[in-house]
């Protein structure tokens, strides 16, 4: 499940994730808030808490169908979910070519500063 939440910070995408996210929820959820961030922000940044339900994407989700892509961005936060979250994300985000960084749930208020201070660079 994914789902857009409150925005913690002006130009910033606020969602919440669970169990296991599909293309739908990429479809349904994402790919429009992206396009409208960047349209109105010039920027996408983007702010994402899990819970330790988080499993990741379906399967089918991924399977080369093209379906779900990694959306091109400026900056992202995750924060919380499993371990294994943080451990992705720390051996990932250099190969992306946005920001990325990882705060487990306990710090929310530092990923929150992390990325309002990346949102307040752009706009």
């Amino acid at each position: 499940m994914l789902c857009q939440i409150s925005d913690i910070a002006k130009g910033v995408i606020s969602l919440f994730v669970s169990g296991r996210l599909s293309a739908k929820d990429y479809r349904a959820c994402l790919q429009p808030a992206i396009k409208s961030y960047r349209k109105d922000w010039g920027q996408v940044c983007l702010y994402i808490e899990a819970d330790v339900l988080l499993e990741g994407w379906e399967f089918g989700s991924l399977t080369g169908s093209g379906e779900v892509q990694l959306p091109e961005f400026d900056a992202l936060v995750f924060v919380g979910g499993p371990d294994w979250v943080g451990n992705s994300v720390r051996l990932m985000g250099p190969f992306m070519q946005g920001e990325v960084a990882w705060f487990p749930l306990a710090q929310k208020q530092d990923a929150i500063n992390w990325i309002t201070k990346r949102s307040q660079h752009k706009a």
